[in-house]
């Protein structure tokens, strides 16, 4: 379901002093052990609590700069 060196969006529900609300942010997933994932930012993650709402792969897009680059190294 996850995997080691990818990043993730993930939400997850937290209670502050005004209640309950969702907590959205995005790590990298550098180590997996069953279900709790360690972050990058050292963090460890238990994707089978009741807390954890959902986890989503997030895709690079690449710039159209760097993109030219390539086909210029390609071309030459």
């Amino acid at each position: 379901m996850f995997d080691i060196g990818t990043g993730y969006r993930f939400v997850m529900i937290e209670g502050t002093s005004d209640g309950w609300g969702e907590r959205v942010f995005t790590e990298t997933v550098i180590d997996i052990d069953g279900p709790l994932l360690k972050l990058a930012s050292g963090s460890i993650i238990n994707s089978h609590s009741s807390l954890f709402v959902s986890a989503d792969p997030v895709t690079m897009i690449a710039s159209a700069s760097s993109m030219q680059e390539g086909a210029e190294e390609v071309l030459a």
